[in-house]
């Protein structure tokens, strides 16, 4: 006769519940939606305004706060702090009127604000220009496109620059969509700018899948203000 008794099927399978509930709440936790700015909320907008400026005044231009600018930074500052839940910003416009500006002031006043001696505790956003994507993907030993997939927070200028396809050992393979698939998968905090003007734009040169996923991942602030960049003029 077997000694070992067989398991009671109504205690098998309440003990497969309580792991499949355990599983499922382990796996909420970890994906408790992007990052979003939790220190000195109040005076986010300030700080970024002040970012924005030093982003100007560096390039040795004069900061004025107009309308316009005023309000991108507001609804920008708004969004750090998780007045949405979506996990990407995606400013786009006409060229010269401070998108990547403010995406680089994003980007200062986070870097600052969690500085930290202790590389476990710092947080820093990767900027990349959208064009080096197709350069990163030809490159099969180069793993930074695999690590800009799962990096917590990054800033990627000037989409719509970038080749929509690149062949990799014989395949065709579009590395910004790859890209925003696997960041929109992990809703991981994403900044993009782009020339790109309307959702026909992105449909043109992306298609309605990737456009339907933009609409889905971002919150979109539009830059239709005039260009700040001076007019050349000729010597004389």
């Amino acid at each position: 006769m077997d000694n070992q008794q067989s398991q009671d099927p109504k205690q098998e399978r309440a003990q497969f519940l309580q792991r499949w509930k355990m599983h499922l709440s382990k796996l909420r936790d970890a994906s408790k939606g992007r990052f979003k700015v939790d220190r000195y909320i109040d005076l986010i907008p300030e700080m970024l305004t002040d970012c924005y400026r030093f982003q100007v005044e560096r390039r040795g231009h004069t900061f004025n706060e107009d309308t316009a600018t005023a309000e991108h930074i507001r609804k920008a500052a708004e969004w750090l702090v998780g007045k949405s839940e979506k996990p990407g910003l995606f400013l786009f416009g006409k060229p010269g009127n401070g998108k990547t500006t403010l995406a680089d002031a994003i980007k200062q006043l986070i870097d600052t604000l969690y500085y930290s001696n202790y590389s476990n505790e710092r947080k820093q956003v990767r900027k990349i220009p959208a064009s080096r994507l197709v350069d990163l993907a030809r490159d099969e030993r180069n793993e930074l496109l695999a690590d800009l997939k799962g990096t917590e927070l990054l800033f990627i200028d000037d989409v719509g620059t970038e080749a929509t396809s690149v062949k990799v050992w014989g395949n065709e393979v579009s590395p910004m969509v790859e890209l925003l698939y696997q960041r929109y998968d992990r809703q991981l905090f994403t900044v993009i700018t782009s020339n790109l003007e309307s959702e026909d734009d992105i449909v043109n040169r992306y298609g309605d899948r990737i456009n339907d996923r933009f609409a889905e991942m971002f919150d979109y602030l539009p830059f239709d203000n005039q260009s700040y960049r001076h007019r050349l003029t000729p010597l004389k």
